[in-house]
C-alpha cells in the first residue's frame, strides 16, 4: 500500500477533429499568456514526437493539405497523500514508465479509454441552458418518436440505434507503445483489470450507425470515434478523436434536411467523450514480486477543431468551471465562503486579472474592430501591474458588465464589454462572477502584482486545458457546453477521496456484465439531476451535428433583442443607435470570423515593418454570397459548410509563420494561414454592421 496519491492529468483533457489520420497534441500553455521573453503567446499545440515544441503554420495539415487532429496528452502524478486535500496543492511528480515509486520500479502503466457519442439520444437544445432543467422541467428530447415509447431515453432501441458505442480500450505501455488501437468496429474492446491485466470483453454491444440505419455519409464512412496510443519511453498516453465526419438516417433514399443551427434531427457526427483511466504496475528491485496502484481518472472531450489557439477567450471554459468550484463548491474559503467574496483577497495581476486583458486585445484579429476600438483594446492589453487601475480605466462600472448588473444593464451592447452575444436569455456575455470580483479588486488596488499561490505541474495542466476552450456563451459551445456550471457533474468529495477538484463524477463501468444483446451504456447524466456520469455524457449537449452550429455561428442580432427603438441609418448603412439593427459575435476567438490573411500582408524594407492587407471572411468563397450582413461570413447552405469545412484556415501568431525571405512577421501580429479557398470574396467593413437591408430568414438549406 503506497502513502501517495496518484491522479491523470489534466481532469479533463481536449481533443479535437480533423480529417488527416495525422494529430499534434494539444497546448500545455495557456492562450494569452506570455511564455517567453521574445513575445510568444501561450496556447500553441505540441508537435507529434516532442516534450514541448510548438507548432508552426505549417503543421495544421498534412502532407496532403488535410487537417490534423489535436491529440489530449494524460500523464500520472505523486501526490503525499497528507496534501490531497489543498487547493492549490503545488506539489506533483510525474510518474512515467520506469519511475521509482516507494521504493519500486513502474514496470508497465496500463490506460483504459472510453469513447462515446449520445447526441441524438439526449435532450434538445434550449435557451435557457442550465435553468432548463432546474426540477423537474426538462426539455424536449430528440427524436421524439424514434422508438415505441417516445421521450425516453432509457430505451434500449434508443440507447442501441441513436449512440455511437466502440466500447472500450485497454493499452499497455510496456508491450504497445508507439501502435495506435482503434475506436472502431473492427477492432475488439478490451478494458485493464484492477491487476493491470488487459481484458477482451467480446460480449460488448458495439453500435456504430451503419449497424442499423441506411446512412447518407458526404464525408465518406463514420466508422470511428479516434484512437488511442502510448508515448513510447514515458508511457503517457495520447488521445486522438474522431475525423469530422457525419451520417444523416436516409428515410425513402433522402437524408434528413439541414435546416437548423443545431437540432437537425438523424445526423450523427464522431465528435465523443468518456473516462481515462490507468493502473500502475510496480516491480520491487529486492524481491521481484508485483504490486499495482490505483490512479484517479481523468476525462477525454472531442470537441470542433481548434481554428485559433491562440486567442483566448474573454470567458474560458476554465473561468466557468473555477467560479463553480469557487462559489458552490468551496473551492478557495479565502477567496469565497459564507456565500460572498472576501474583500480582503487579494488576486494576482499576473494570474487572475491580466488574462482577461489579453483575451479583449486578442478578439480585434478575429473581428472586424474600428481603428478606435483596436487601440483602446490594444491599450487595456498592454496594462501592466504597476499602472495605476484608475488611470488606465477610470470607471470599471461604465465599461465591463456587471455579472449581477440590472436586466437593462445585461442587455445593453456597447460600450459595455464584451461584445459578444450571452446566452441564458442573456443578450449580452458578462464576464464570471469571479472574474469580476477580480477586475473590480483590481481597480480598488487590492491587488497584488505578481504570481498567486503556485500551481503544480498537474494541476497547471488542468487548467491549461479549460483556459484553452471557450466559455461564456454555451448556445451550446464548441467543446464543452452548460452543464460545467453544474455541480453534479464533478466529484465533489475530492478532499476526501483524494481526486483532486475539477474531475467528472465518473460512473464506475463494469464490463463484465456486457452483454452482447444490450446496450451498455444508459442515458446517464442529467443536469441539476444526481445521475453520475457515462461516456458520451458530456459532447451530448452540443449540436448535431457540429458544422451546423460552426457555420451558423459568425454573426448574428443579439438575442433575446431588447425591445428599444432602432432608429435611423447614416449614409451608408449603418444605424444610428443600436443594439437591435447591430450585428455581434458569437465566439470570434474560437470561431474567427473576419481575419487578416498572411498573404495579403507586405512588408516595408524602408520602414522594416509589415503592413496588414484586407480584411476578409474566414468562410468564404462559392456558396457564401449574400446581400444580407446577418448572413454573411458563412455558407447559405449548411450542406456546404458540411462539405468543405476542411477549407477553413487557422490564425496563428506571426513569430510561427514561415515569412519567405523577409523577416519574420513577429510577434504583434496574429493572422490567417494555411486557408483552403481560391477567393476573398469581398472585403469586410469595420464594426457596427447593420442588419441593412434586414435577413428575411437565417442561412438553412
Amino acid at each position: 500500500m503506497s502513502s501517495s496519491i496518484f491522479r491523470v492529468h489534466p481532469a479533463v483533457g481536449i481533443a479535437r477533429v480533423g480529417n488527416s489520420p495525422e494529430y499534434y497534441l494539444a497546448p500545455e500553455t495557456a492562450a494569452g499568456e506570455p511564455v517567453g521573453s521574445d513575445g510568444l503567446m501561450g496556447g500553441l499545440p505540441i508537435k507529434a514526437g516532442t516534450e514541448d515544441t510548438g507548432i508552426t503554420d505549417a503543421d495544421f495539415r498534412d502532407a496532403d493539405q488535410k487537417v490534423k487532429r489535436q491529440a489530449a496528452r494524460f500523464r500520472i502524478y505523486q501526490y503525499p497523500a497528507d496534501s490531497a486535500a489543498a487547493y492549490p496543492n503545488g506539489q506533483g511528480t510525474e510518474v512515467t514508465l520506469n519511475s521509482m515509486v516507494d521504493g519500486k520500479r513502474v514496470v508497465d502503466i496500463v490506460w483504459t479509454v472510453h469513447l462515446a457519442n449520445k447526441k441524438l439520444n439526449n435532450y434538445a437544445i434550449n435557451d435557457f441552458g442550465l435553468d432548463g432543467y432546474t426540477p423537474p422541467a426538462l426539455p424536449a428530447i430528440r427524436n421524439q418518436n424514434y422508438s415505441n415509447t417516445p421521450n425516453d431515453l432509457n430505451d434500449p432501441t434508443r440507447r442501441t440505434e441513436l449512440v455511437i458505442d466502440p466500447g472500450p480500450r485497454a493499452v499497455s505501455a510496456a508491450r504497445m507503445a508507439g501502435a495506435p488501437v482503434a475506436f472502431d468496429a473492427a477492432t475488439p474492446a478490451t478494458c485493464a483489470d484492477a491487476n493491470g491485466e488487459i481484458v477482451p470483453v467480446p460480449a460488448y454491444p458495439k453500435s456504430f450507425p451503419a449497424d442499423h440505419h441506411a446512412l447518407y455519409e458526404p464525408l465518406g464512412p463514420l466508422d470511428s470515434l479516434g484512437d488511442v496510443v502510448v508515448e513510447p519511453e514515458t508511457g503517457r498516453l495520447i488521445v486522438a478523436g474522431g475525423f469530422g465526419k457525419t451520417a444523416g438516417v436516409l428515410t425513402d433514399g433522402n437524408p434528413p434536411p439541414l435546416n437548423e443551427a443545431t437540432e437537425n434531427g438523424l445526423w450523427f457526427d464522431d465528435t465523443s467523450d468518456g473516462p481515462v483511466d490507468a493502473v500502475l504496475v510496480l516491480r520491487d528491485e529486492a524481491t521481484g514480486a508485483y504490486s499495482r496502484l490505483a490512479v484517479h481518472g481523468a476525462w477525454v472531450v472531442t470537441g470542433d477543431p481548434g481554428y485559433a489557439p491562440q486567442t483566448r477567450n474573454v470567458v474560458s471554459a476554465w473561468d466557468d468551471v473555477f467560479d463553480v468550484w469557487v462559489r458552490s463548491l468551496n473551492l478557495l474559503p479565502a477567496l469565497y465562503d459564507g456565500g460572498g467574496f472576501n474583500t480582503g483577497y487579494r488576486p494576482s495581476f499576473s494570474d487572475d486579472v491580466l488574462p482577461i486583458f489579453h483575451a479583449a486585445m486578442l478578439q480585434r484579429w478575429n473581428t472586424n474592430l474600428p481603428q478606435g476600438a483596436i487601440k483602446a483594446h490594444t491599450m487595456i492589453g498592454s496594462i501592466k501591474p504597476t499602472d495605476d487601475p484608475t488611470m488606465k480605466i477610470p470607471d470599471l462600472t461604465r465599461l465591463i458588465r456587471n455579472p449581477n448588473g440590472s436586466a437593462e444593464e445585461i442587455q445593453t451592447g456597447s460600450p459595455l464589454m464584451p461584445l459578444s452575444l450571452g446566452d441564458m436569455q442573456k443578450s449580452f456575455l458578462t464576464v464570471s462572477q469571479t472574474q469580476y470580483f477580480f477586475l473590480t479588486q483590481w481597480h480598488a488596488k487590492a491587488y497584488q502584482p505578481g504570481p498567486g499561490p503556485a500551481l503544480g505541474p498537474g494541476e497547471r495542466l488542468d487548467y491549461v486545458s479549460l483556459a484553452n476552450c471557450l466559455g461564456g456563451r454555451y448556445s451550446p459551445g464548441i467543446e464543452v457546453s452548460f452543464p460545467v456550471r453544474d455541480t453534479h457533474l464533478y466529484a465533489t468529495d475530492w478532499r476526501t477521496s483524494g481526486c483532486g477538484p475539477f474531475r467528472i463524477n465518473a460512473k464506475p463501468l463494469d464490463y463484465a456484465t456486457a452483454v452482447a444483446d444490450r446496450p451498455f451504456l444508459t442515458a446517464g447524466y442529467t443536469p441539476q439531476r444526481d445521475a453520475m456520469v457515462e461516456p458520451g455524457d458530456v459532447s451530448k449537449f452540443m449540436s448535431v451535428p457540429w458544422h451546423t452550429d460552426y457555420n451558423s455561428c459568425a454573426v448574428h442580432l443579439p438575442d433575446p433583442n431588447p425591445n428599444l427603438p432602432t432608429g435611423g441609418t447614416n449614409p451608408d448603412g449603418t444605424p444610428t443607435s443600436y443594439p437591435n439593427n447591430t450585428l455581434f459575435w458569437s465566439w470570434p476567438a474560437e470561431r474567427p470570423v473576419q481575419v487578416h490573411p498572411a498573404r495579403l500582408c507586405r512588408y516595408d524594407a524602408d520602414a522594416g515593418t509589415w503592413t496588414l492587407g484586407g480584411q476578409t471572411f474566414s468562410v468564404r468563397g462559392d456558396g457564401t454570397a449574400t446581400d444580407y450582413p446577418a448572413n454573411a461570413g458563412r455558407y447559405q447552405s449548411y450542406s456546404d459548410y458540411v462539405k468543405n469545412w476542411h477549407r477553413v484556415g487557422f490564425v496563428i501568431q506571426g513569430t510561427q509563420i514561415a515569412s519567405g525571405d523577409k523577416p519574420s512577421y513577429g510577434p504583434d501580429l496574429f493572422l490567417e494561414v494555411q486557408s483552403l479557398f481560391t477567393e476573398d470574396g469581398p472585403l469586410v467593413q469595420p464594426w457596427p454592421t447593420a442588419n441593412v437591408p434586414a435577413a428575411p430568414v437565417a442561412p438553412a438549406t
